[in-house]
């Protein structure tokens, strides 16, 4: 093949591939209604009524409360710590969650740390986290970053003040079933004890 051959070759496939261009950029202009492409972003007027995300889209995670049985599995398969959960099965907690046989007191996760790998939704026994459609946590301040799994809200000022008279609750309930462990134990320890001298003098009357 000679150079001007060459020349004009690649001339043709230069112009082939723009009009190929061409042709699919006229398809959507003519057919934008059929053919959305680009969502134009925040507005009421032009933004797309059905969602156009895949099935499989990690976006914000939401937790059903009242599956979870608060085994920190998320929280430990976690490979930047962002996930934090508080709870207890001792008894009820005021303003608490019921979750699986468990009052849950708190159950965060810090999106500004998260990096959306789905590695604490995969083994959860119970699978009650779960990474949603939701992808928009744009705010002013990061700490809005920090969602509150049982609320589906930022983690707030009063979640916090909430939060802290929980945990001295849950001090207080653990004080005590630790003390109703420890007298049930005592009480096993002296019916054996009384079991065992019943049977003690039975023998010494068989004896006589």
């Amino acid at each position: 093949m000679s150079a001007i051959q060459n020349y004009f070759g690649r001339i043709a496939k230069a112009s082939k591939s723009i009009m190929i261009g061409l042709g699919t950029t006229w398809r959507y202009f003519v057919n934008y209604r059929e053919e959305l492409v680009t969502i134009q972003y925040g507005s009421e007027k032009y933004a797309p009524q059905g969602t156009f995300l895949p099935a499989r889209h990690r976006g914000i995670h939401y937790l059903e409360s009242e599956k979870c049985i608060q085994c920190n599995i998320c929280a430990k398969a976690c490979p930047v710590d962002c996930i934090e959960m508080e709870g207890t099965r001792d008894g009820d907690l005021n303003g608490a969650w019921q979750g699986d046989k468990v009052q849950i007191s708190k159950f965060i996760i810090d999106l500004n740390k998260c990096i959306f790998c789905n590695l604490c939704c995969e083994p959860c026994p119970k699978q009650c986290i779960h990474m949603g459609q939701e992808f928009d946590f744009a705010s002013y301040t990061r700490s809005h970053g920090v969602k509150n799994l049982l609320t589906d809200q930022p983690w707030s000022e009063s979640d916090k003040e909430a939060e802290g008279e929980r945990r001295e609750q849950m001090i207080v309930l653990a004080d005590i079933k630790k003390k109703e462990k420890a007298a049930a134990r005592a009480a096993k320890k002296a019916a054996a004890d009384a079991k065992k001298a019943a049977e003690d003098k039975d023998k010494d009357k068989d004896k006589s």
